[in-house]
């Protein structure tokens, strides 16, 4: 159902020394033209959960939660998020959890087949080819979406137990603009920005576990959603 698209051999070996020497790349047209439209159209169609962080950790509500509040309320919990992420590590965005779902027999048949095509060779195999890591063996997933004010402060993507090697973002909203935000920014040891990845439309960026970044807040005056299939890709 879904096919890697065409990557040019001197494109594929500059990418390879791009991840030895930095960690971080991008891959464009990583999909076929099809597979990107048809992922597109079905995921700003998904029923997406709000997702933060409170003081005791992962904060996950439905839409249904969030509409029953009412605008004071909605405004008292948009400030408190704020104000957390003032210190503290802090992230605000929609996502979709569809390989969960596929996980516990929820999702779909459409979402069962991204996780499938995430987990089969064409990918996969694509990915060790790029990264030179032989012990990548599965894909997890989310699809996110990014709307006007969301953000992702600086974290690592390191955790104990899940063995990660890479992250990886497969961008899936058209004609993004840089002023719009919404930036994989990477943090260099000196306090500036090392580099930003835009979300180009059927790019898909990897990088190294640990890398320290974040993702830009989204302007308020951005002109559509940051939408993307998120994850990383790990060992047994």
């Amino acid at each position: 159902m879904f096919e890697i698209g065409s990557v040019d051999p001197q494109r594929l070996a500059a990418i390879q020394v791009r991840l030895a020497q930095t960690g971080r790349a991008q891959v464009e047209n990583v999909l076929s033209p099809a597979s990107a439209k048809a992922l597109y159209e079905r995921a700003v169609e998904a029923q997406f959960n709000v997702v933060t962080r409170k003081s005791d950790g992962h904060m996950d509500m439905p839409s249904e939660w969030l509409n029953m509040l009412t605008p004071e309320q909605k405004s008292t919990f948009a400030q408190a998020v704020q104000n957390a992420a003032t210190h503290d590590f802090q992230y605000l965005y929609d996502n979709y959890p569809f390989y969960d779902a596929t996980s516990a027999g929820h999702a779909d048949a459409f979402w069962q087949s991204v996780v499938e095509f995430l987990n089969g060779e064409a990918f996969l195999g694509l990915a060790r080819t790029l990264t030179g890591e032989d012990r990548i063996a599965l894909a997890d997933a989310q699809l996110t979406r990014f709307r006007r004010g969301h953000f992702l402060t600086e974290h690592s993507d390191e955790a104990a137990g899940k063995n990660r090697f890479y992250a990886y973002v497969l961008n899936l909203t058209p004609a993004w603009r840089i002023d719009w935000g919404g930036l994989l920014a990477f943090h260099g040891e000196d306090g500036n920005v090392e580099e930003a990845f835009t979300p180009r439309f059927n790019t898909l960026n990897l990088l190294k576990v640990p890398t320290p970044h974040s993702v830009t807040q989204v302007a308020l005056s951005a002109g559509g959603h940051r939408i993307s299939i998120t994850g990383w890709l790990r060992g047994r």
